[in-house]
């Protein structure tokens, strides 16, 4: 599986782009579409706080600028995400390929595991950590819920999503599965 960082976050799931999408929220132009899909509704949700500072700012008639400190907090999460060097050592399938070591960064597993999980079931991931054991791998990972989703049948379904992926897709172990719900989400 080809993953291409430079345009993974522009396209939501459903594959409207994530910059048409705010456009359409700052000029009220929602399409029937952007109205009723779940991913499009979960990215207003996160836009909606951007949109408010924004609106604010242009009604006070006065120049936008980022809060005190917001620099520093995300070019520390930055480098955080940089010095993740952790690997996992996929098996050799014996597909009588030459030998060698195949490696798969923790972050881009993480990232794998995020995208297995639809938003349209009602749960939302969030923070993916990944610990390779001797029993196979820990996944632990938060999560926002939609209203009314049921919460025990949200998770359920992730970690089977997940696990499918870890076991089919990469050969490897599952041990365990961690959902920490940290939120419920009302989406308009």
């Amino acid at each position: 599986m080809a993953v291409d960082p430079s345009d993974d976050h522009e396209q939501l799931p459903c594959g409207t782009s994530a910059d048409t999408l705010l456009e359409h929220l700052r000029a009220g132009t929602v399409t029937a579409h952007e109205r009723t899909c779940p991913h499009c509704r979960a990215a207003a949700d996160e836009f909606r706080p951007l949109l408010s500072a924004l609106g604010a700012a242009l009604d006070n008639d006065r120049e936008v600028t980022a809060p005190p400190g917001l620099l520093d907090d995300v070019m520390s999460v930055v480098r955080a995400e940089g010095r993740s060097r952790g690997t996992l050592r996929l098996p050799d399938t014996g597909s009588g390929g030459t030998p060698g070591d195949t490696r798969v960064r923790h972050s881009a597993v993480s990232a794998m595991l995020r995208a297995r999980v639809d938003p349209a079931g009602g749960l939302v991931l969030g923070r993916c950590r990944i610990e390779d054991t001797l029993e196979g791998l820990v996944v632990t990972a938060t999560a926002r819920v939609l209203t009314g989703t049921v919460i025990p049948d949200a998770t359920a379904r992730a970690r089977r999503d997940m696990s499918t992926f870890v076991e089919d897709r990469l050969g490897l172990r599952v041990a365990r599965i961690d959902i920490d719900v940290t939120d419920v989400i009302d989406l308009p």
